[in-house]
């Protein structure tokens, strides 16, 4: 017989940006930490729908109007999302086909939060 231990639950850690950033290296967590220090600004920001939607679009160009510093890491990747293509289209909406041939669109409504109080 065979008994399993229970799996400890993920505790967060004092000032992260847990569960995301616990899956990330540690440079890259420390980058987003780093912005977080900004994330009271930034969601002032995004309370406008139109600063929102253009952050949507396009996250790099909105944080540099708001003259919040990107660190390198996270300024490359959304630097390359943005060339490539790789960025989400998120202000269109998306239809999908499901198996009895019924037609359902979805609206992606998104909504900015600041971390929990207490961190």
């Amino acid at each position: 017989m065979t008994s399993k231990k229970p799996q400890a639950s993920r505790l967060p850690r004092d000032g992260g940006l847990d569960p995301v950033t616990d899956q990330l290296g540690p440079r890259l967590r420390a980058e987003f930490e780093q912005l977080q220090k900004s994330e009271r600004k930034i969601l002032a920001a995004l309370a406008k729908p139109e600063t929102a939607k253009q952050f949507a679009e396009d996250p790099l160009t909105t944080l540099a109007a708001l003259k919040i510093e990107v660190p390198p890491i996270i300024k490359q990747r959304l630097k390359s999302a943005a060339r490539t293509g790789d960025a989400p289209d998120l202000q269109r909406p998306r239809s999908f086909r499901l198996p009895n041939g019924q037609v359902v669109t979805a609206n992606v409504n998104i909504r900015f939060t600041g971390t929990p109080k207490g961190k």
